[in-house]
């Protein structure tokens, strides 16, 4: 929630405000939206240029169903004398203002940013959980992590929020540091992993690894930096930080740690949850073993706010999988298989991951595992290679690979150097960019599935955003 004046003061110089104000009372907002169809009336729509879709041409329709302004560069003649229209030169710049200027009211809520190359929306449900368990908590909408997404949860504080847990993406070196100093910087942060994300943009694992510790980088003497000890290039960031560090993992080295695991695959995992000198039984119903990553991330950001362990071990056996990220469903595959929806996006080291919990998930005798993957986008000149590195890792992990798109037929390639018979292998070459050639293979692909598939397999469909892999999951 948030003020006309937080719009004011973050905007003094270039703010001009058309409509009438009714009364001596300033309106106030519930959010910022910059969807007109999930624009409420007490919201602030924020109109984008984007570019496909030009934002300013909603704003006589939201006007017409009541909703309270707009954020707009151009000003629209069609609406109601009452309808706000907050004009200024850029609406992101404006908006990154106005979430400035609201955080700075508040300064009393923890602000806890999370970034990684894979798993920080699963990390940043896991903490809101377990900091919800104790205190109103603000998490991050979905996945809201970038220049627009960032602002937009800021302004959905509240005044009771004890707790703000703020999901941060990058995909070039400087932004996670440009969103700390323009918008707000983080009291405590957490770093997942550092893997082969939007190489096309970073250039290199080095720079991935460079970008991600930024958020470290920022932090004050007085923040916390949480860091995955399991993962070398993660734990080295505590040179970078002048923050107290508490690490979480499995290795000796960690603070918060996990102990006696017992991994059951994709039907989850018991550990013992290891802090200082107490230690609790959890079930994590989470998959693979970066589901227990995740647990204890979410388990040592509850240590640092002093959570009960009750608490944090009720919190984290509570946890299911988000959405499109490592959803088992039963019966939901083709024929009647059980499908695992990982669809939301893919990295090697997820595809890694995932095939390794598909491996160690108990199966009926006759049961066979299934990779359908679509192609690995924003890889840059490390594409060939990625996909080679991820074919050559699923030998031994998965019975069938099936791929869709181009340079998708390098896992192919590298499954056959690590020994995976041809005849196991199906590769459907479309063009990525063109959305009817890709539907037209999805169709293919699910067909191929229909006749292969037996009710006992488990099917993994996994790919980048851009595939767009879920639009196959309705064809079976």
């Amino acid at each position: 929630m948030f003020e006309l004046q937080d719009v004011m003061s973050g905007n003094q110089e270039n703010l001009s405000i058309h409509g009438s104000l009714v009364g001596s009372k300033k309106p106030v907002f519930q959010s910022a939206q910059h969807d007109n169809r999930q624009c409420g009336q007490n919201d602030l729509f924020v109109a984008i240029t984007g570019a496909r879709v030009d934002g300013h041409r909603f704003i006589p329709a939201i006007a017409r169903a009541g909703v309270t302004g707009a954020l707009c560069t151009t000003p629209s003649e069609d609406v109601p004398d009452s309808f706000l229209q907050l004009v200024v030169p850029d609406v992101v710049k404006a908006l990154q203002a106005t979430a400035r200027a609201r955080v700075q009211r508040q300064p009393g809520t923890i602000k806890i940013g999370i970034t990684g190359s894979s798993g920080k929306t699963t990390t940043k449900e896991a903490i809101a959980a377990v900091l919800g368990s104790v205190a109103p908590t603000l998490k991050t909408y979905a996945s809201y992590n970038n220049e627009l997404g960032y602002p937009l949860t800021l302004l959905r504080l509240e005044a009771e929020h004890r707790y703000a847990v703020l999901e941060m993406g990058a995909e070039w070196v400087g932004e996670l540091r440009g969103l700390c100093e323009t918008i707000a910087c983080p009291d405590w942060s957490v770093i997942t992993t550092v893997g082969a994300a939007h190489l096309k943009h970073f250039g290199s694992l080095e720079n991935v690894a460079i970008a991600k510790s930024e958020l470290v980088q920022v932090l004050s003497p007085e923040g916390i930096a949480l860091l995955n000890y399991d993962d070398p290039v993660v734990r080295a960031m505590k040179e970078k930080t002048q923050a107290r560090v508490i690490y979480y993992g499995q290795g000796d080295g960690a603070m918060v740690r996990g102990r006696h695991v017992e991994e059951r695959g994709l039907l989850g995992s018991r550990f013992t949850l290891c802090i200082e000198d107490e230690e609790v039984p959890v079930q994590l119903r989470l998959p693979g073993t970066h589901g227990i990553t995740t647990a204890l991330a979410a388990a040592a950001v509850g240590y640092a706010a002093n959570v009960p362990l009750e608490n944090i071990r009720e919190s984290l056996e509570n946890l299911s999988s988000v959405q499109g990220r490592g959803e088992i469903k039963t019966s939901a595959g083709p024929n009647g298989s059980t499908l695992v929806d990982d669809t939301y996006n893919s990295i090697r080291q997820s595809i890694i991951a995932m095939t390794q919990a598909m491996q160690t998930t108990p199966l009926v005798p006759l049961g066979k595992c299934w990779a359908v993957l679509g192609e690995l986008l924003e890889q840059g000149e490390h594409t060939m290679d990625e996909h080679i590195a991820s074919g050559l890792a699923l030998a031994g992990k998965v019975d069938y690979l099936v791929v869709l798109g181009d340079f998708a037929r390098y896992f192919a390639e590298g499954a056959m150097q690590a020994g995976m018979p041809a005849e196991h292998i199906y590769v459907f070459s479309v063009d990525p960019a063109n959305v009817s050639e890709v539907e037209d293979g999805k169709r293919a692909v699910v067909q191929l599935l229909k006749e292969r598939v037996h009710p006992e397999d488990l099917v993994l469909v996994k790919g980048s955003r851009g595939m767009r892999m879920e639009t196959m999951l309705s064809m079976f």
